[in-house]
């Protein structure tokens, strides 16, 4: 089998011949010894036999040199992404001009990641689509955000859905180079609960967030969710907007897998498995051994399960560690 038919059996919840698996392998220093031994993430990849491959556009919504404009040029802010203090006020961040989301820079990388990963290599295509949450914060600043949704809601709201509709022409854009599945990254966990209320959730977020995840499924795509931190309490509202599957339902932030499996097996893919937070980078390879084994008895029967780390592998993590990792992931992972 191919990759992307692994990951599309996982996806629809078959059982291939194996559970499909991928690495978040994003850090610097955490690449470093991998490019020593490997010549490239991209050779380490190809050695792990990994099923998909998650692409990064060049830029999103937030246009920087236009919001640090806005605050004139004596002005020495500088937008991070995401921001964690206010860089701009919320009626500020309604006025500013978002990016072109038909600027051809943007989608270089993405073309690039599909002619190699999926036309030479057989994976799908995971594309990250920016959440309306995730990107206020880009603009605001996380606790400033939080603030504004208490104080403001309807201007939020007006802001989550400007930038929903952004992201649906990206989305279609991205479609038209080939990408597999929409992955939608917007945080709203913390540990054991969200960071906001359920309620809010529904009123503010969900309604905006319904606007590209429902575009992407109604132009055929596979849609994913990355969210760190807890969002159980949500799984039934993500059910009904679309999302086939969900990343990483974190144990360590206090998410159950059992009853993941047992509630929404049929209904979400999980995408995770390997947390950074708890196992991987701890330097005990039985211990590594006996999580993924877990893991994989929970999550592998029936389908629907990909393999990855919960976020990219830490520092820390030796790569003598992240190799046993897949090796065991491989082994177990048969069907």
């Amino acid at each position: 089998m191919t990759g992307r038919e692994r990951v599309f059996a996982a996806l629809e919840h078959r059982q291939a011949d194996r559970v499909p698996v991928y690495v978040w392998l994003f850090s610097t220093e955490a690449v470093k010894p991998v490019e020593a031994k490997y010549g490239s993430v991209d050779a380490f990849l190809d050695h792990v036999g990994v099923d998909l491959y998650q692409t990064f556009p060049e830029g999103g919504p937030i246009d920087k040199q236009a919001a640090l404009d806005r605050r004139g040029a004596s002005d020495q802010l500088q937008l991070t992404e995401p921001a964690y203090g206010q860089v701009l006020t919320l009626d500020e961040a309604l006025e500013v001009p978002l990016t072109d989301p038909d600027d051809e820079t943007i989608y270089a990388p993405v073309r690039r990641d599909v002619e190699h990963h999926k036309q030479q290599r057989g994976r799908a295509i995971f594309c990250q689509t920016p959440g309306v949450f995730e990107c206020a914060n880009g603009y605001l600043g996380l606790q400033a955000a939080l603030g504004y949704m208490a104080t403001e809601p309807q201007k939020m709201l007006a802001l989550f859905r400007r930038l929903a509709t952004w992201a649906k022409t990206y989305i279609d854009n991205c479609l038209e180079l080939d990408v597999d599945v929409v992955h939608i990254s917007d945080d709203w966990g913390e540990n054991g609960r969200l960071m906001f209320s359920p309620e809010m959730f529904r009123e503010l977020i969900a309604p905006a967030e319904r606007i590209h995840a429902s575009h992407a499924k109604a132009r055929g795509a596979y849609l994913s969710l990355h969210c760190d931190g807890y969002f159980a309490c949500v799984l039934d509202e993500l059910v009904t907007m679309g999302f086939d599957c969900v990343h990483p339902v974190q144990e360590s932030a206090g998410m159950d897998l059992v009853h993941f499996k047992r509630s929404y097996g049929g209904k979400l893919c999980m995408y995770g498995g390997l947390d950074v937070r708890a196992v991987l980078g701890r330097g005990n390879l039985s211990r590594l051994r006996a999580e993924i084994t877990r893991v994989m008895g929970i999550m592998r029967p029936g389908g629907g399960f990909i393999f990855c780390t919960s976020h990219t592998v830490p520092d820390y993590c030796s790569l003598e560690e992240l190799e046993y990792a897949y090796e065991v992931a491989l082994e177990v992972g048969k069907y």
